[in-house]
């Protein structure tokens, strides 16, 4: 009987894979990418404007069942801030990113033209050719065909870029939207830039989201584990644009201190030292 269930577990692991990917969600100012992504994770709309100073990340886990195997994919969300006068910290925040996301507001329409004449060419100027996805938020409360939804589909003719219209009031199209990007990260039409399997590190920025990853599976509550991530790399002076190994160690025994009071000292230290070993391994 082991070894019968040996072999299942076997078959079970080469048919499916687990990625983490980031995702950069760009747009300018007041457009709705809190209120998308809050959408996403947690099923939550808040109308009152937030303005996001600096970046905020989440996550999302998606199971993509294919007929050869199941892809298990997390995406980590970084909302960037839309101020076009912050360019370097914008950059520092969208490096790295494995897809993009622009935002725009279909009830403004400047922020439709603004997304391929700006936003469209910083990722090109940063990032190169990766997976690129128009939104275009507030449909609820534009007429259909209207002269901005136009454009945004020209747009997207032209990039030969998919385009989304949806709602992060009402919640229309917002998860389309999400999955359809994992799709094209996964696809292989994007193969140049490889997603990161789990447990593999390149550079510091992906072992962060490693971490914050590990952090939040652990944790079991994505929303309240973000808060303590926040928290505790506030504490740990962890700068997310620019991090050091030295900041990001101190805030992986912060967030041990955390675990330790749900999971138990045993269980907080084996998390810790496959934490440190994530961040010391990375470039």
């Amino acid at each position: 009987m082991q070894e019968v269930l040996t072999v299942v577990v076997y078959v079970s692991i080469i048919q499916s894979k687990r990625y983490i990917k980031k995702v950069g969600l760009i747009g300018d100012s007041g457009v709705g990418k809190t209120s998308l992504i809050r959408r996403f994770t947690v099923d939550v709309f808040d109308d009152r404007y937030i303005a996001t100073i600096g970046t905020k990340v989440s996550k999302k886990d998606i199971e993509y069942k294919l007929p050869d195997k199941t892809i298990y994919l997390t995406l980590m969300l970084w909302d960037i801030l839309g101020q076009k006068d912050y360019k370097k910290i914008r950059t520092q925040s969208i490096q790295s990113s494995h897809g993009v996301v622009i935002a725009s507001d279909l009830t403004r329409p400047e922020t439709v033209r603004s997304a391929e004449e700006f936003w469209l060419q910083e990722v090109w100027d940063v990032l190169g050719d990766v997976p690129v996805l128009f939104i275009g938020n507030k449909a609820d409360i534009v007429e259909p065909g209207c002269d901005a939804m136009k454009d945004l589909d020209e747009i997207g003719r032209k990039t030969e870029m998919p385009v989304i219209l949806c709602s992060a009031k009402t919640g229309e199209k917002v998860e389309s939207a999400f999955h359809r990007i994992g799709e094209i990260m996964i696809s292989g039409e994007f193969s140049r830039r490889q997603a990161i399997p789990e447990g593999e590190c390149g550079s510091l920025a992906q072992a962060v989201d490693e971490v914050v990853n590990d952090f939040c599976e652990q944790y079991g509550d994505t929303a309240k584990a973000m808060d303590f991530v926040e928290r505790e790399f506030t504490k740990a002076t962890v700068n997310i644009h620019k991090p050091s190994k030295e900041s990001l160690l101190m805030a992986i025994e912060y967030l041990s201190d955390v675990e330790r009071d749900i999971h138990g000292r045993d269980v907080s230290e084996v998390n810790k030292l496959r934490r440190w070993k994530m961040i010391d391994e990375a470039d």
